[in-house]
């Protein structure tokens, strides 16, 4: 089987290394590459699910594992590599941007979806946030059915990916206001992906925490240890002795180039899921020894809509990890989804699964930047000029400086009863506002929602799950995010071809519960108040249009202001959930697809409620178990 030198392109660590070196796809003289005919496992995505997920299964070298990634190798660059980058260098190079529909529950106009487009994911282009979310968040994981994966169940696998170094003395300057003071045993010190803090702060994100701490909101000297309330400071997945992004390429793949088992062609789309269905329709069953269920039996891919197809098969599975937006797509168009979505697509229904492509979650945000106008204030925003060039050489030349500064490792996680005195009143609006649930969703899924909605009514009266986040950068943006989304929404395929699906039917539906927005107004009207305490006045702050002190006052126009303005969290989730299939789950406890034997989803697709936190670091632990799972069960 013969795929062209295109899509193998050499491999980089630090430096680009030679074809020959590659772990995964040998060139020929003629310049092209040879793929088997046939692997044990076939993962579809090379982000953080599948790149993780192929290490591990690698490592038996009996195993013979074959990852397919639509995108390219990165080149290493500094506005990929550099954590004082992000925000401000756009490698749109390694990104794919989508439009979602039109949010009728805002302004009944489109937002722009942004995700990794290359080898490593969008851990290429992310924030470097490292959260994990508290107890209760995975706790209700279990509740909802799905038995082994509460707190308790993933936390040997946070630490399995970790590799955690504790922050250095930034020597006689300022100090922080609060601690960093890890529970003990809570990270892991031996994992992949290094998880460390910057060699610089910006002294405003002092002013900031203090001014949290102004508002009663507590210190947390570890958000990660099983309760992540609080004003904290944020480990980030950066490299502590470099400064530098540590993303899943560099943590998973780049470690094990020498692995002759393990291949990876880029370049090329997965288009098809082949299965032996034969037009049968399956039961929606889990798969058990013996069992019926549709036995997958490879994929298809290709370069490009007119370029030829490729057929390779499993030996054991297919491991889809193509993410939370084109996992189901790819679902949905290989014959497994909901019914009537499949026909009006010309698809043959091989299982009937109303739950693929529903059940999305984000975390809505907003990003309003409020000037800091006084003189003394340096912030990223000044980088500019001869200033950036010293940066750059301060950075290149001692791996310190404001270039190894992230955009945000200053957060606050309020709970809902530290900022608000109407607490009984909210819940009361929380549980009886209407849903708007998708017109597309069938009884299952109903009940799922209505399983999954106990859960966050209990999050709402409780003091250690937040319900939104303020996120501070060093040139004023205090960015609201919702934590605890009651909104539901869809993503269904356009059409049945999966290149004619590069915008696929995206639809978050933000605020189409009303319970949401009114939590974004409660961070912005927090934001109000911190701006005029003592710490943050010395900043001398300007809020934007709309968002002013007096404007805060005022429910009702500050939600008609905030409306426009509200985008995504870039953590969607949940569109392939793990639940049980009466509450219309896609997948069971073991990440395998109801109806089917031999295929599974390790992306953040399979998160059935979305946790108060970034979600890097869920899908990695997510895939880490997911990885345990498959390995026992073959």
């Amino acid at each position: 089987m013969r795929v062209t030198r295109a899509a193998v392109l050499s491999l980089a660590s630090s430096i680009l290394l030679s074809p020959s070196s590659c772990v995964r796809i040998y060139p020929n003289t003629n310049g092209t590459a040879s793929l088997q005919d046939s692997y044990d496992y076939i993962v579809v995505g090379a982000g953080i699910g599948g790149l993780v997920v192929a290490n591990r299964l690698s490592e038996n070298p009996s195993v013979s594992v074959l990852v397919v990634e639509a995108g390219d190798l990165d080149d290493r660059a500094e506005d990929v590599s550099i954590p004082g980058n992000v925000g401000f260098a756009d490698p749109s190079r390694y990104d794919v941007k989508l439009e979602m529909a039109r949010q009728e529950f805002l302004d009944n106009k489109t937002r722009v979806f942004t995700q990794g487009k290359a080898v490593g994911g969008s851990t290429l282009v992310n924030g470097l946030v490292w959260t994990r979310g508290s107890v209760a968040d995975f706790d209700a994981w279990e509740r909802l059915g799905n038995s082994g994966w509460g707190w308790s169940g993933i936390l040997p696998y946070f630490q399995k990916s970790e590799n955690y170094s504790a922050p250095v003395s930034k020597g006689p300057a300022r100090q922080a206001p609060i601690p960093v003071h890890p529970v003990i045993g809570g990270y892991g010190k031996n994992g992949p992906v290094e998880v460390s803090y910057p060699n610089y702060d910006y002294n405003q994100s002092y002013n900031f925490l203090e001014g949290v701490q102004e508002l009663g909101i507590p210190a947390n000297a570890d958000p990660n240890g099983g309760n992540a309330t609080g004003a904290c400071i944020i480990p980030s997945s950066m490299m502590a002795k470099n400064q530098s992004r540590s993303d899943a390429r560099t943590s998973y793949l780049d470690p094990v180039l020498d692995r002759p088992n393990l291949h990876l062609v880029t370049g090329y789309t997965v288009t098809r899921i082949l299965h032996d269905s034969a037009g049968i329709i399956f039961p929606n069953s889990t798969h058990t020894s013996g069992g019926s269920g549709l036995s997958v039996t490879g994929v298809e891919l290709a370069a490009n809509l007119t370029a030829a197809t490729i057929t390779v098969t499993c030996g054991k599975e297919v491991i889809l990890a193509g993410g939370a937006i084109f996992s189901p797509v790819l679902l949905q168009i290989s014959g497994i989804g909901p019914a009537e979505l499949l026909r009006n697509l010309g698809v043959d229904v091989a299982v009937d699964l109303p739950g693929v492509g529903s059940n999305l979650q984000d975390h809505p945000t907003l990003q309003p930047v409020y000037e800091l106008t006084s003189p003394d204030v340096f912030s990223a925003w000044d980088i500019v000029g001869s200033t950036r060039d010293a940066v750059r050489q301060e950075y290149l030349s001692n791996r310190t400086g404001p270039w190894t500064a992230p955009m945000v490792n200053f957060i606050a996680f309020p709970v809902l009863g530290w900022v608000t005195d109407r607490l009984r009143e909210l819940l009361n609006e929380a549980t009886n506002a209407t849903a708007n649930l998708p017109p597309s969703y069938d009884d299952t899924l109903r009940a799922g929602y209505a399983a999954q909605q106990t859960q966050l009514i209990s999050f709402l009266t409780q003091t250690d799950t937040p319900v939104f986040e303020i996120m501070s950068t060093s040139w004023g943006q205090l960015a609201v995010s919702g934590m605890q989304p009651f909104s539901r929404g869809t993503i269904f395929a356009r059409s049945s071809s999966m290149f004619e699906n590069s915008a696929p039917i995206i639809d978050p539906r933000f605020c189409s519960h009303s319970f949401d927005c009114k939590l974004l107004v409660l961070g912005l009207q927090f934001n109000d108040r911190l701006i005029q305490t003592s710490a943050m006045a010395a900043l001398m702050p300007v809020a934007p249009p709309g968002f002013g002190i007096m404007d805060a006052r005022n429910e009702t126009e500050l939600d008609q202001v905030m409306r426009p303005k509200i985008t995504t969290g870039f953590h969607p989730s949940g569109s392939t959930s793990m639940l049980p299939l009466d509450l219309g789950g896609v997948v069971d406890a073991s990440l395998r697809v109801y109806g089917t034997r031999n295929l599974r989803v390790v992306d953040a697709g399979v998160i059935p409620l979305i946790p108060g936190a970034h979600i890097q670091a869920v899908v990695y632990a997510v895939a880490e178990k997911a990885a345990d799972i498959i390995k026992a069960e073959n």
